[in-house]
């Protein structure tokens, strides 16, 4: 096998082991690994927003670290994984890198990322971070990443709306028959006007927040981990609310999609209740309507039970395991993670901080919008609420995803029935799973 074969094939998998780089030592060092040297150097992707912020949190460390010269590498995302994974091959990866949680589990496998075990507790000081957040930065019980933000599901209400109507907000311990009583009063009392809620029951994340509040999930290892009973159970609760306008009908929910925040049925005031990830509170929906919105804990199964809302990072910093400056780039880690000018600095822009540390910062500041008061308090009770985070996602499960919204879209519009389609979803996301 030629090494040329052995590069395409890893790049294509988005890992390169770092046993390859021997066999591509020819290969030419870019221009910024040429300048960096005898520097630091950090990688991140993300829109020019971001890059911006972690660019002057790179020249924020040099200059209160005179020993230390970061040197900044900014992607944007469409373009960072295969840079990173052409760097892997070619042994010229920075220093830090930031990544994500399927890559940790592929670059600490094949050897290209350092434990930091070593490194905590001095430099890295992993006690402000919640251990559901750290452990999903870890391969088999070592860790390869720190989280430094995170996002958390939570369920977004029209504030506005509901006081209009008369009605209570939801509370932290409500259950789906507390929603789908909610949902249904505000169609009632609006006069038809308004529908009660957005209708996700082909969005993946909610129903996996509906089945951890039932002791399930969405999978274990490579296969489904839930009942046709759940599934069940998950599309009629739907189609009751569909019923009633509890819920948008087909129409409007195939017209919008979570990440399309000018058309979400929240912002447009076609519904008063809507799910919604704690980063995107501010940017995807404050800022896009005149209505109050704010946020609380999911609906739990019962009163008592579990609301089924994990933790998850949304951005990870890890070591590379060729790094020459390894105590200098652990220490940089650990001031991103923790430090009182980085969370100054990045405030909420891929999420509230991972550290309690800087979520503290940020709270004893002044000049925090409402938005921003809203996810670190959320924040806060969804952690104290919080179950273990389930097992990372299969390879196959964007392409799960994609079965779920077609049958739930076919379930809505009448195509095939609940009885017909459930039996159908499992054996196709079956299938798939086992790459079929």
């Amino acid at each position: 096998m030629t090494t040329q074969l052995d590069r395409r094939r890893f790049l294509q998998a988005g890992l390169a082991a770092g046993v390859l780089a021997p066999l591509l030592a020819a290969c030419n060092l870019d221009p910024a690994a040429k300048e960096a040297k005898n520097s630091v150097r950090f990688s991140s992707y993300g829109d020019p927003t971001k890059l911006g912020l972690r660019s002057k949190l790179a020249d924020q460390y040099t200059s209160s670290h005179q020993n230390v010269k970061m040197v900044f590498e900014g992607t944007a995302t469409a373009e960072y994984w295969d840079k990173l994974a052409t760097q892997m091959a070619g042994g010229n990866a920075p220093d830090v890198i930031n990544i994500d949680a399927p890559r940790i589990g592929q670059y600490g496998a094949a050897g290209a990322l350092q434990s930091l075990d070593k490194y905590t507790p001095d430099p890295i000081d992993t006690k402000p971070i919640d251990h559901n957040l750290l452990v999903q930065g870890q391969l088999k019980g070592e860790q390869f990443g720190i989280p430094v933000a995170m996002s958390t599901y939570s369920m977004g209400y029209d504030v506005t709306v509901l006081d209009q109507l008369g009605l209570e907000h939801p509370n932290e311990t409500w259950t789906w028959a507390d929603f789908a009583a909610l949902a249904n009063q505000i169609r009632l009392k609006s006069g038809k006007k308004i529908y009660g809620a957005e209708d996700p029951s082909g969005d993946t994340a909610s129903l996996q927040i509906f089945l951890r509040g039932k002791g399930q999930d969405l999978y274990k290892d490579n296969t489904l981990a839930f009942t046709d009973a759940a599934l069940t159970e998950w599309f009629e609760y739907w189609a009751a609310l569909r019923a009633t306008g509890g819920t948008i009908p087909a129409d409007i929910a195939a017209q919008s999609k979570y990440g399309d925040w000018p058309n979400s049925p929240l912002v447009k005031k076609q519904a008063a209740l809507a799910h919604i990830q704690t980063p995107n509170l501010k940017g995807g929906f404050q800022d896009l309507t005149k209505n109050t919105i704010d946020i609380t804990l999911p609906p739990r199964n019962a009163k008592d039970g579990n609301c089924g809302t994990f933790p998850a990072p949304s951005s990870f910093l890890s070591l590379n395991a060729k790094s020459q400056r390894s105590d200098d780039a652990a220490a940089f880690i650990n001031w991103f993670a923790n430090g009182a000018e980085a969370a100054k600095t990045l405030r909420l822009i891929s999420g509230p901080p991972a550290s309690s540390a800087g979520r503290d910062v940020l709270l004893k500041g002044s000049d925090l919008s409402a938005s921003e008061k809203q996810v670190l308090a959320y924040t806060d009770l969804a952690l104290k609420n919080s179950a273990a985070p389930p097992q990372a996602s299969p390879a196959a499960s964007t392409a799960v995803g994609d079965l779920l919204l077609k049958v739930s879209q076919d379930i809505a519009f009448n195509k095939i029935s609940i009885k017909q389609a459930v039996p159908k979803f499992m054996a196709d996301a079956g299938k798939t799973l086992d790459g079929k």
